[in-house]
């Protein structure tokens, strides 16, 4: 092999590289770029007391992203868009609450244990077969009917808490 010739092949390896380069600095590594997020916090109480488990959702109005986030046992919650705990997008929301029993599965250390009493062939309990039923008022399900909203801003403190009553 020639000189000119290897001299020539690495010339064309570096441009291929640095071309290479160029293409990923200009569409970026990161992944798509989300739009900002604001922190978005508050509490939710059913008739003064914690709610623990329940299911916010924030429904946009204006058509920006949907956030979503599960209040811990002292009925605090902090809203997720994209990342965990990210906020909320800014704008108006509908907001929905719901809560559903906790699904409590018995596992030993590795996961659940293989015993004589799971070897059936009967089916399912027509009791497992129902859909579980929401531990909170229904009004607070439908995030249009549920009288509940935030509007969520740059420049605000995005602290919303839910008082729900039971009547």
């Amino acid at each position: 092999m020639d000189v000119h010739m290897i001299n020539r092949t690495f010339v064309l390896g570096v441009a291929a590289c640095a071309t290479g380069l160029s293409v990923m600095g200009a569409v970026g590594c990161g992944g798509r770029e989300w739009p900002p997020t604001y922190k978005t916090t508050g509490m939710v109480t059913l008739d003064g007391s914690p709610v623990e488990r329940a299911s916010i959702t924030f429904s946009p109005k204006e058509g920006q992203q949907p956030a979503n986030a599960t209040t811990d046992a002292s009925g605090r919650y902090q809203m997720t868009s994209f990342n965990a705990g990210d906020g909320a997008t800014a704008g108006s929301f509908d907001v929905a609450i719901l809560k559903f029993p906790a699904i409590e599965i018995d596992a030993g250390r590795g996961g659940v244990p293989f015993g004589e009493a799971n070897r059936t062939n009967a089916g399912p309990s027509p009791e497992s077969l129902e859909d579980p039923e929401n531990e909170l008022p229904e009004k607070y399900s439908n995030s249009e009917k549920s009288g509940l909203s935030a509007t969520v801003t740059a420049d605000g403190e995005n602290v919303f808490n839910f008082e729900l009553t039971s009547k």
